[in-house]
Protein backbone atom coordinates (compact mmCIF):
# COMPACT_ATOMS: atom_id res chain seq x y z
CA UNK A 1 0.00 0.00 0.00
CA UNK A 2 1.34 3.40 -1.02
CA UNK A 3 -0.38 6.51 0.29
CA UNK A 4 -0.04 9.31 -2.26
CA UNK A 5 -1.62 12.13 -0.27
CA UNK A 6 -4.55 13.03 1.98
CA UNK A 7 -7.01 15.92 1.87
CA UNK A 8 -10.41 16.87 3.23
CA UNK A 9 -13.59 18.62 2.21
CA UNK A 10 -16.65 19.93 4.03
CA UNK A 11 -20.24 20.75 3.22
CA UNK A 12 -19.51 24.40 3.98
CA UNK A 13 -16.61 26.49 5.20
CA UNK A 14 -18.79 28.00 7.87
CA UNK A 15 -17.55 31.57 8.24
CA UNK A 16 -17.18 32.19 4.50
CA UNK A 17 -20.50 30.49 3.75
CA UNK A 18 -22.62 32.61 6.09
CA UNK A 19 -20.67 35.79 5.30
CA UNK A 20 -21.37 35.36 1.58
CA UNK A 21 -25.00 34.41 2.18
CA UNK A 22 -25.58 37.65 4.08
CA UNK A 23 -23.66 39.73 1.50
CA UNK A 24 -25.67 38.22 -1.35
CA UNK A 25 -28.94 38.93 0.46
CA UNK A 26 -28.00 42.55 1.17
CA UNK A 27 -27.35 43.13 -2.53
CA UNK A 28 -30.95 42.32 -3.44
CA UNK A 29 -32.50 44.12 -0.48
CA UNK A 30 -33.40 47.82 -0.71
CA UNK A 31 -31.18 49.03 2.12
CA UNK A 32 -31.65 52.76 1.39
CA UNK A 33 -35.40 52.24 1.31
CA UNK A 34 -35.81 50.23 4.50
CA UNK A 35 -33.36 52.49 6.42
CA UNK A 36 -34.95 55.78 5.27
CA UNK A 37 -31.88 56.53 3.12
CA UNK A 38 -29.55 56.33 6.13
CA UNK A 39 -27.64 53.25 4.86
CA UNK A 40 -26.53 52.49 1.31
CA UNK A 41 -24.33 49.53 2.14
CA UNK A 42 -23.34 47.54 5.22
CA UNK A 43 -19.90 46.05 5.65
CA UNK A 44 -19.93 42.32 6.44
CA UNK A 45 -16.62 41.21 7.92
CA UNK A 46 -14.94 38.43 9.88
CA UNK A 47 -14.04 40.80 12.73
CA UNK A 48 -16.51 41.97 15.34
CA UNK A 49 -17.08 45.76 15.04
CA UNK A 50 -16.49 46.24 18.79
CA UNK A 51 -13.09 44.55 18.36
CA UNK A 52 -12.30 46.91 15.46
CA UNK A 53 -13.24 49.91 17.61
CA UNK A 54 -11.13 48.66 20.51
CA UNK A 55 -8.13 48.21 18.22
CA UNK A 56 -8.60 51.76 16.91
CA UNK A 57 -8.85 53.08 20.47
CA UNK A 58 -5.68 51.30 21.56
CA UNK A 59 -3.87 52.64 18.49
CA UNK A 60 -5.07 56.19 19.23
CA UNK A 61 -7.21 56.37 16.12
CA UNK A 62 -10.51 58.25 16.04
CA UNK A 63 -13.49 55.93 16.57
CA UNK A 64 -16.39 58.38 16.71
CA UNK A 65 -16.14 59.26 13.01
CA UNK A 66 -14.57 56.05 11.75
CA UNK A 67 -17.67 54.78 9.92
CA UNK A 68 -17.31 51.32 11.46
CA UNK A 69 -21.00 50.98 12.31
CA UNK A 70 -23.51 49.96 11.16
CA UNK A 71 -21.73 46.66 10.68
CA UNK A 72 -22.35 42.93 10.52
CA UNK A 73 -19.71 40.38 11.51
CA UNK A 74 -19.49 36.60 11.19
CA UNK A 75 -17.08 35.06 13.70
CA UNK A 76 -16.31 31.56 15.04
CA UNK A 77 -17.40 30.37 18.47
CA UNK A 78 -16.80 27.28 20.59
CA UNK A 79 -19.51 24.58 20.40
CA UNK A 80 -20.81 23.62 23.83
CA UNK A 81 -22.35 20.24 22.96
CA UNK A 82 -21.50 17.13 20.90
CA UNK A 83 -18.08 17.36 19.32
CA UNK A 84 -17.41 14.78 16.61
CA UNK A 85 -19.30 11.80 15.21
CA UNK A 86 -18.00 9.02 13.01
CA UNK A 87 -20.79 9.54 10.52
CA UNK A 88 -21.16 7.11 7.65
CA UNK A 89 -17.74 5.50 8.08
CA UNK A 90 -15.52 4.39 5.20
CA UNK A 91 -16.11 3.90 1.49
CA UNK A 92 -13.82 3.46 -1.50
CA UNK A 93 -13.85 5.26 -4.86
CA UNK A 94 -11.87 4.56 -8.02
CA UNK A 95 -9.74 7.51 -9.12
CA UNK A 96 -10.82 7.81 -12.77
CA UNK A 97 -11.02 10.49 -15.46
CA UNK A 98 -14.06 12.11 -13.84
CA UNK A 99 -12.41 12.18 -10.40
CA UNK A 100 -9.29 13.79 -11.85
CA UNK A 101 -11.25 16.30 -13.95
CA UNK A 102 -12.97 17.57 -10.80
CA UNK A 103 -9.58 18.18 -9.18
CA UNK A 104 -8.20 19.84 -12.33
CA UNK A 105 -10.99 22.44 -12.15
CA UNK A 106 -9.37 23.84 -9.02
CA UNK A 107 -6.30 24.93 -11.00
CA UNK A 108 -8.23 27.98 -12.19
CA UNK A 109 -8.92 29.08 -8.59
CA UNK A 110 -6.85 30.98 -6.06
CA UNK A 111 -5.69 29.18 -2.91
CA UNK A 112 -8.33 31.08 -0.92
CA UNK A 113 -11.08 30.02 -3.34
CA UNK A 114 -9.94 26.38 -3.20
CA UNK A 115 -10.03 26.32 0.59
CA UNK A 116 -13.67 27.39 0.59
CA UNK A 117 -14.39 23.91 -0.78
CA UNK A 118 -11.40 21.67 -0.07
CA UNK A 119 -8.44 21.47 2.29
CA UNK A 120 -6.07 20.67 -0.57
CA UNK A 121 -3.20 22.39 -2.38
CA UNK A 122 -2.31 22.51 -6.06
CA UNK A 123 0.86 20.53 -5.25
CA UNK A 124 -1.34 17.74 -3.90
CA UNK A 125 -3.48 17.83 -7.03
CA UNK A 126 -0.28 17.45 -9.06
CA UNK A 127 0.69 14.41 -6.95
CA UNK A 128 -2.68 12.76 -7.58
CA UNK A 129 -2.65 13.45 -11.32
CA UNK A 130 0.94 12.21 -11.62
CA UNK A 131 0.12 9.00 -9.74
CA UNK A 132 -3.01 8.52 -11.85
CA UNK A 133 -0.98 8.67 -15.06
CA UNK A 134 1.55 6.14 -13.70
CA UNK A 135 -0.98 3.58 -12.46
CA UNK A 136 -3.00 1.16 -14.61
CA UNK A 137 -6.73 1.69 -14.96
CA UNK A 138 -8.39 1.17 -11.57
CA UNK A 139 -5.03 1.05 -9.79
CA UNK A 140 -5.50 4.33 -7.93
CA UNK A 141 -8.18 4.59 -5.28
CA UNK A 142 -9.58 7.04 -2.78
CA UNK A 143 -10.68 5.88 0.62
CA UNK A 144 -13.35 8.28 1.87
CA UNK A 145 -14.17 8.70 5.55
CA UNK A 146 -17.30 10.77 6.17
CA UNK A 147 -17.64 12.36 9.60
CA UNK A 148 -19.51 15.22 11.22
CA UNK A 149 -18.60 18.04 13.56
CA UNK A 150 -20.78 20.30 15.67
CA UNK A 151 -19.98 23.90 14.75
CA UNK A 152 -20.98 27.24 16.22
CA UNK A 153 -20.68 30.75 14.82
CA UNK A 154 -21.79 34.21 15.91
CA UNK A 155 -23.40 36.83 13.69
CA UNK A 156 -23.25 40.32 15.23
CA UNK A 157 -25.24 43.36 14.10
CA UNK A 158 -24.35 46.79 15.58
CA UNK A 159 -25.61 50.28 14.78
CA UNK A 160 -25.89 53.78 16.23
CA UNK A 161 -29.60 54.04 17.04
CA UNK A 162 -32.20 51.74 18.63
CA UNK A 163 -34.47 52.20 15.60
CA UNK A 164 -31.71 51.05 13.26
CA UNK A 165 -30.98 48.11 15.56
CA UNK A 166 -34.62 47.00 15.24
CA UNK A 167 -34.64 47.38 11.44
CA UNK A 168 -31.36 45.52 10.95
CA UNK A 169 -32.40 42.85 13.46
CA UNK A 170 -35.60 42.21 11.52
CA UNK A 171 -33.56 42.06 8.31
CA UNK A 172 -31.13 39.46 9.67
CA UNK A 173 -34.06 37.50 11.18
CA UNK A 174 -35.48 37.21 7.66
CA UNK A 175 -32.14 36.21 6.14
CA UNK A 176 -31.57 33.54 8.81
CA UNK A 177 -35.01 32.07 8.10
CA UNK A 178 -34.21 31.88 4.36
CA UNK A 179 -30.95 30.10 5.12
CA UNK A 180 -32.62 27.64 7.49
CA UNK A 181 -35.29 26.77 4.93
CA UNK A 182 -32.69 26.26 2.18
CA UNK A 183 -30.74 23.83 4.39
CA UNK A 184 -33.73 21.90 5.76
CA UNK A 185 -34.46 18.26 5.00
CA UNK A 186 -33.18 14.81 5.93
CA UNK A 187 -30.86 14.76 2.92
CA UNK A 188 -29.09 17.99 3.85
CA UNK A 189 -25.48 17.51 4.90
CA UNK A 190 -25.90 20.45 7.27
CA UNK A 191 -28.04 19.16 10.13
CA UNK A 192 -29.68 20.43 13.32
CA UNK A 193 -29.24 24.14 12.60
CA UNK A 194 -30.48 26.25 15.49
CA UNK A 195 -30.44 30.03 15.92
CA UNK A 196 -30.44 31.82 19.28
CA UNK A 197 -30.95 35.60 19.23
CA UNK A 198 -30.00 38.15 21.90
CA UNK A 199 -31.51 41.57 21.26
CA UNK A 200 -31.31 44.92 23.03
CA UNK A 201 -27.54 44.96 23.60
CA UNK A 202 -25.79 48.29 24.30
CA UNK A 203 -22.15 49.39 24.48
CA UNK A 204 -20.91 52.61 26.14
CA UNK A 205 -17.14 52.21 25.70
CA UNK A 206 -16.48 54.55 22.78
CA UNK A 207 -17.95 57.92 23.68
CA UNK A 208 -21.38 57.10 22.30
CA UNK A 209 -24.05 54.46 22.75
CA UNK A 210 -24.01 51.55 20.30
CA UNK A 211 -26.95 49.16 19.89
CA UNK A 212 -26.56 45.53 18.95
CA UNK A 213 -28.18 42.19 18.22
CA UNK A 214 -26.23 38.94 18.43
CA UNK A 215 -27.10 35.66 16.68
CA UNK A 216 -25.63 32.34 17.82
CA UNK A 217 -25.84 29.55 15.21
CA UNK A 218 -25.15 25.88 15.88
CA UNK A 219 -25.25 23.03 13.35
CA UNK A 220 -23.65 19.74 12.37
CA UNK A 221 -21.30 20.10 9.40
CA UNK A 222 -20.39 17.07 7.27
CA UNK A 223 -16.73 16.45 6.39
CA UNK A 224 -14.88 13.90 4.25
CA UNK A 225 -11.28 12.75 4.64
CA UNK A 226 -9.76 11.43 1.39
CA UNK A 227 -6.77 9.08 1.38
CA UNK A 228 -5.41 8.57 -2.15
CA UNK A 229 -3.52 5.30 -2.44
CA UNK A 230 -2.28 2.76 -4.97
CA UNK A 231 -3.17 -0.49 -3.26
CA UNK A 232 -6.32 -2.57 -2.87
CA UNK A 233 -6.62 -2.28 0.90
CA UNK A 234 -5.48 0.17 3.55
CA UNK A 235 -4.99 -2.22 6.42
CA UNK A 236 -3.73 0.36 8.94
CA UNK A 237 -7.04 2.24 8.61
CA UNK A 238 -9.22 -0.78 9.32
CA UNK A 239 -11.75 -0.39 12.11
CA UNK A 240 -12.74 -3.20 14.45
CA UNK A 241 -15.62 -2.86 16.87
CA UNK A 242 -18.89 -1.00 17.23
CA UNK A 243 -19.07 2.75 17.53
CA UNK A 244 -21.91 4.79 18.95
CA UNK A 245 -22.79 8.42 18.44
CA UNK A 246 -21.79 10.66 21.41
CA UNK A 247 -24.75 11.94 23.41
Amino acid sequence: MLVITKYSDYTIQSIEFFKKKIEDELVVRDLPGITNKMIDIINVSKQHPIVTMMMNKLAGRETERSGIVPAISVTPSNPSDIGFTIGAGFSTEIVDDEFVSILKAFYAMTDEEIQKELLITKDQIDLIIGAYKRNPSGGLKAQVHEWRKNEEINISVWSETPDMDIVLGNLIDSIMMDIQVSLAGDDSKLQNMMVKVTKGLVNFNFGRVLFGTEYNLTFMNTYNNYTIYSDDVITDHSLIGTFGTPG
